[in-house]
This record gives C-alpha cells, sequence and structure tokens, in this order.
C-alpha cells in the first residue's frame, strides 16, 4: 500500500479499545480533537470500531453524542457504573459472583441511547462481543453490507451491554441473539477487525488506502513477579488473567497493523509511569486518583497526537455517505 498515491480512494477507522474506567483517558482525547476539529468526530471517518467500554464511546460518536458528554459518562456516572453491589458483595465478587451488578451500567446507557438501535446510526460501526451460547466471536454492525440483514434491529443498550461484559466484573448478558461476554475476549483492540471489514465488505479486492487512528487505555500489562508462586488457581489469578489477555491482544494488534499499515498506522497511547501505575491498575476504580491521571494524560496525548503529522490526514478526511442495505436509513435498492 502507497500512501503517496493521492488518487487511491482513501477510507478512515477509528478504533477504540477496551480498558474499563480506563477509557476515561480515550474520552478525554475524543473531546479534544472534536473540540479542535469543529464538528462529530464520526465525521471523520468510514468506520468506528469499539471494544467493551470502547464500544460505549463507539455507539456514542456514531450517535453524534458530543465527545464532551461522553467523558462526562465517565467522570460523572462513573460510581453509578462501577459500584452497582454492596461493599460485601463486592468483597466476595471473584468467589461467587461479578464484582458489580449491570443495573448501574444499564440505567446509564437507557439515558443516554433510550430505545435507538444499530439500524438508527448514521455512521458505520463495528462492535466486537463473544457470544457464549457459540463460543465464538461475534462483531455487531450496521448494515453497510447486503448480508448483514439481523444486527440493524438491536438495541444500542443491548450491544454496549454485550461488549462489556467483562467476567468477573460483570455478568454476562442475554438479548435475544444469545449470552454474551466481554468483546475484550476476543478482540480488545479493534483495529485489525476495521482493516478486515474495509478489505473484505466495504472495498473488496480494490487498490484502496486505509488509514487507522487506533486510541488505546493506558493498559496495564499484567507481568509476573520474580518471586511468584507459579502454581496459582482462581483465587490467585482473579481479575489479572482478564488483564493479561487484552493487554497481550494490544501488543500483537499494534505490531500486525505496523506491519500491514506502516505510516498508515497512528496508534495513540501511554505507559503508565512507576508513580501512576496504583491509580490506573484495575479497571474499576474510580477514584479521584484514577480520575485526574486519565484525564490529565488524556488531555496531553491529545495535544501531542494535534502535532503529530500523522493525525493530519484525519483532520481532512470528509468520507462519502454510508450505503445503508436495511433498516430506517437504508438507502439502497440492493436486495
Amino acid at each position: 500500500m502507497i500512501d503517496g498515491n493521492d488518487n487511491l480512494p482513501t477510507y478512515h477507522v477509528l478504533a477504540l479499545s477496551g480498558g474499563g474506567y480506563r477509557a476515561l483517558y480515550t474520552a478525554t482525547i475524543l473531546k479534544e480533537f472534536e473540540q479542535v476539529l469543529g464538528r462529530p468526530i464520526a465525521s471523520h471517518f468510514d468506520l468506528i470500531c469499539g471494544t467493551s467500554a470502547g464500544g460505549l464511546l463507539a455507539l456514542g460518536l456514531a450517535s453524534e453524542i458530543p465527545a464532551s458528554d461522553l467523558k462526562s459518562l465517565f467522570e460523572d456516572q462513573g460510581k453509578q457504573i462501577f459500584g452497582s453491589r454492596d461493599f460485601m458483595r463486592r468483597r466476595l465478587g471473584f468467589l461467587s459472583r461479578a464484582k458489580h451488578s449491570n443495573e448501574g451500567l444499564r440505567s446509564v446507557l437507557e439515558q443516554r441511547f433510550g430505545n435507538s438501535t444499530l439500524g438508527d446510526l448514521k455512521h458505520r460501526v463495528l462492535i466486537p462481543a463473544v457470544n457464549y451460547t457459540t463460543g465464538r466471536g461475534q462483531f455487531f454492525k450496521t448494515p453497510h453490507h447486503p448480508s448483514f440483514e439481523l444486527d440493524y434491529r438491536m438495541r444500542l443498550v443491548d450491544v454496549a451491554l454485550a461488549t462489556s461484559a467483562a467476567p468477573v466484573y460483570f455478568p454476562s448478558v442475554r438479548n435475544e441473539r444469545g449470552v454474551f461476554v466481554d468483546g475484550g475476549l476476543v478482540g480488545n483492540a479493534p483495529g485489525l477487525f476495521g482493516l478486515h471489514e474495509i478489505r473484505t465488505f466495504l472495498a473488496p479486492n480494490q487498490n484502496v488506502r486505509i488509514r487507522v487512528l487506533a486510541i488505546g487505555t493506558m493498559t496495564v500489562g499484567a507481568t509476573v513477579s520474580g518471586g511468584r508462586d507459579l502454581d496459582q488457581g482462581i483465587l490467585g489469578w482473579g481479575g489479572s488473567l482478564f488483564d493479561l489477555v487484552i493487554s497481550a491482544q494490544e501488543s500483537s494488534v499494534d505490531y500486525m497493523l505496523t506491519q500491514s499499515l506502516g505510516g498508515c498506522y497512528f496508534k495513540i497511547d501511554d505507559q503508565v509511569t512507576p508513580q501512576q501505575s496504583g491509580d490506573v491498575k484495575a479497571l474499576d476504580d474510580v477514584s479521584e486518583a484514577s480520575t485526574n491521571t486519565l484525564r490529565d494524560r488524556g488531555t496531553a496525548a491529545a495535544q501531542r497526537a494535534l502535532g503529530d503529522s500523522k493525525f493530519t490526514p484525519f483532520r481532512s478526511h470528509k468520507p462519502a455517505a454510508p450505503t445503508f442495505y436495511h433498516g430506517p436509513n437504508k438507502n439502497s435498492g440492493e436486495l
């Protein structure tokens, strides 16, 4: 793929990683971008992909909810999302039930999305989840291909709950399509899925330029201490198993997208400093320390990215209006 050929059709993908409350970092970056660009972030991209908390943000952006409001969702309602069980139930969460109920999250989502469906969106999205009924990854999508005939009926609330049902942290969720758990188990960093979506469904067998802007969540990789007992059960692993899964995925996807796209791939993320590692270690830490760290580092990351030449193409890109084959925004006569 030759980036210097200005005559190539161009597709831009926004990929938002999962990370629980650490998505405040992502939301802060998006808010700063939107203020500078002066129009909804979704209007700069041909496809928005988001996993788990990144999926909530992707659905919000595709609904053209201002990024500042999405940032407030985490800042102002984080404790409602991650504090829906009493103290003792949270303490025993790893042993009996999920650490948090999803009722707080459901309430927040219903306030934001109401009964809107994927078919109501005017921007293309791809939201990974894991179908626990079939044991396979499932990708909820707007009807931007003739074969996508079912997802458009899904409520945004149900899609958001499905992609963010992190094992141990939240209960699995059942909807009309089955039982679902967190999309982070199949693709916490969804940029590779976005690349595949363009090449397979939006521009198959075509010579096109694809750029991917990926935004992480200051993922803290789960690593083993040199003195740790290596024979661990469920109590020993706890939430670190899920952290290990998503951090390993992040690094693998970052490597593959770098190899596949070169200069057409731009990743925004931050390494956690030793002093701040305790602030953002947990996916569900809604403390003042974590809020300050995520918000401050997000603001700095946005400023850094805005001055980076790799971000320049994303400023000016104006995608063509998407074609939808089913649902209320159907604009194609193709069956």
